[in-house]
């Protein structure tokens, strides 16, 4: 799929999502650079070619008191979940890929950005609505790693895209990605999304939804 394709979809998406915010949908799409797209994008297909590692998550929420009761997550305080996330994110090797898939904090920014620096590995962020402030920047963009010598992300992108088995197109995106109707696939796309929390969508002619958020897996996706 060529790149004005997926970023169709892409947009057509954020147009079928009216929950959020229109100028955080169009601070999504400033972020679309093709290249910085491609590249990532690239870097994680290759790494599944050649049989390492790539992991993904989705809806972390580090810092987030309120999502243990809207999800139900057991945990009973906000100090314990994120404890337990960063001992589940440790699994990840220092030179394997995680892809975050929207909604990585939501609490405090300065505490949580540094438990952000705490997970290991070459991390890329698919960005969600949460990873916005109000006036629509991303400060994630601006992060350093915990050495202060790199981006904390090597990329922050609003998708990924790339061709996968048997020549299926696999879209990586915050929102459940939407088709139009009038669009025609020969194999339906593979979609990791996140977004929904507990929410699994069936599969369609069109999308087979992969919802990798913390919420559905209780872990990391290995891909």
């Amino acid at each position: 799929m060529d790149f004005k394709l997926a970023l169709s979809l892409f947009r057509h998406t954020l147009e079928q999502e009216s929950r959020v915010r229109p100028d955080i949908h169009a601070a999504m799409l400033k972020l679309a650079q093709p290249e910085v797209i491609q590249e990532a994008s690239f870097a994680v297909s290759s790494a599944i070619a050649l049989g390492q590692r790539v992991w993904m998550t989705a809806d972390l929420h580090l810092g987030h008191a309120n999502i243990i009761g809207f999800c139900d997550r057991p945990f009973h305080s906000v100090g314990v979940m994120n404890a337990a996330l960063l001992a589940q994110l440790s699994k990840v090797g220092p030179e394997e890929i995680l892809v975050i898939v929207g909604d990585v904090l939501m609490g405090e920014y300065e505490q949580s950005i540094e438990l952000v620096r705490q997970i290991p590995g070459r991390k890329i962020l698919v960005v969600g609505n949460h990873d916005f402030k109000r006036d629509g920047r991303c400060p994630m963009l601006r992060e350093r790693n915990l050495s202060g010598e790199g981006p904390l992300f090597e990329a922050v992108v609003p998708f990924l895209v790339w061709s996968g088995a048997q020549g299926r197109t696999v879209l990586v995106t915050h929102y459940p990605l939407q088709v139009p109707d009038s669009h025609r696939v020969l194999l339906p796309y593979l979609n990791y999304h996140g977004h929904l929390h507990r929410g699994v969508l069936p599969p369609t002619e069109k999308v087979k939804y992969m919802n990798v958020g913390w919420d559905v897996v209780h872990g990391l996706v290995c891909l």
